[in-house]
């Protein structure tokens, strides 16, 4: 980080990508061996924060290496994307079969079930030589390399400046800026790339604020959870688009494979109850979800949720009015307060969600 950076800002941003960073070195070798659809999970989410944090501190790294760093993380979290979204649908469909589906159904969903976990098979060795590349070009070496004199020298610096303010200001208004512009495209259900843009969106949001709440002793917790539940809102809504679009894509696909392998394509016939079936199923979650989320967003709007977040980042820079204010909401004596060297004034030390 160059000498011309706010020491608060440098520190912060060193603390945050330590964090990730000891998130993604204890998940590497699980990933690796995928044994366990937990360990890509918890990786994914780690190597997304990561980004996040990288992006947010951008400022503060040599720009050649920066890039590179962030090129390797893209790779990470595409390879696990790909591995993660088919361990999501495998589930699914395991749960499906529990739920006792008709039987006419069951030769139609055990052939969608035997495909995608050949495609997950095929995904693993992807993740395997993006985690191979991620050991090999030393991330996890270069990055701590870097943060390490400032975990050290930051001990001592005074955390709650007004460039770190600042900074939180700015990245969360644009993020929430950025969600918000969708807004207009989202009343209209058939809006699947804006409403797939959206939860992207939200996750950003989400992660940007994740990564300041320590700034506002936790009172961004509430915002954090609410951008939680429109992401899952959101995430539900688009797995149910991919389910409904994949189908007719899978259906075709395997009608190919028949044909080439019998010669005719009458053995289709006896998937085909099934995969419409499981189609239909979806088409009818998908309008019961979709309800669900603008029925949210409606009552976000009505209690003014973002424009009351963007009052509550917009703090003053007199800081010392700034603590006085927090510590008396808390109810704690005014005398002789001084939060210790580094630490923030806490209300709240719940984690947050780790997915």
């Amino acid at each position: 980080m160059p000498a011309t950076a706010s020491e608060s800002v440098c520190f912060y941003g060193a603390r945050e990508i330590n964090k990730h960073l000891s998130a993604m070195r204890a998940e590497v070798e699980g990933v690796r061996q995928g044994s366990d659809i937990e360990y890509v999970h918890r990786m994914r989410v780690a190597s997304r924060r990561m980004r996040t944090a990288l992006s947010l501190f951008s400022g503060f790294f040599p720009d050649k290496k920066h890039k590179k760093i962030i090129k390797t993380m893209r790779t990470v979290t595409s390879s696990l994307g790909e591995a993660r979204d088919l361990d999501v649908q495998l589930a699914l469909l395991e749960k499906v079969f529990q739920e006792a589906p008709p039987q006419r159904a069951l030769p139609g969903l055990r052939r969608l079930q035997l495909r995608l976990k050949q495609q997950r098979a095929e995904a693993q060795s992807h993740v395997s030589l993006a985690m191979d590349r991620f050991s090999m070009e030393q991330t996890v070496e270069t990055l701590q390399e870097w943060i390490n004199p400032y975990l050290i020298s930051g001990r001592n610096v005074y955390l709650f400046s007004p460039a770190l303010y600042e900074l939180a200001f700015t990245s969360i208004r644009k993020r929430v800026e950025e969600l918000l512009a969708h807004e207009p495209y989202i009343y209209d259900p058939q809006e699947v790339t804006q409403l797939h843009a959206m939860r992207i969106s939200a996750k950003r949001l989400r992660y940007t604020m994740e990564a300041f709440d320590d700034l506002y002793s936790g009172r961004l917790k509430p915002y954090i959870n609410l951008t939680k539940d429109l992401q899952d809102d959101l995430g539900t809504l688009h797995d149910l688009d991919v389910w409904i679009a994949m189908i007719p894509r899978f259906t075709s696909e395997e009608q190919e494979r028949i044909r080439a392998y019998y010669g005719t394509d009458g053995p289709l016939r006896r998937l085909l109850p099934g995969l419409r079936w499981f189609q239909q199923t979806r088409s009818v979650q998908r309008e019961a979800v979709y309800a669900s989320f603008i029925a949210r967003w409606e009552k976000v709007k009505q209690q003014d949720t973002f424009e009351n977040l963007l009052k509550l980042i917009n703090a003053p820079f007199d800081l010392e009015q700034t603590l006085l204010a927090m510590r008396m909401q808390a109810g704690k004596p005014e005398a002789g307060f001084q939060p210790e060297a580094g630490e923030a004034p806490q209300e709240s030390e719940q984690p947050h969600s780790e997915d």
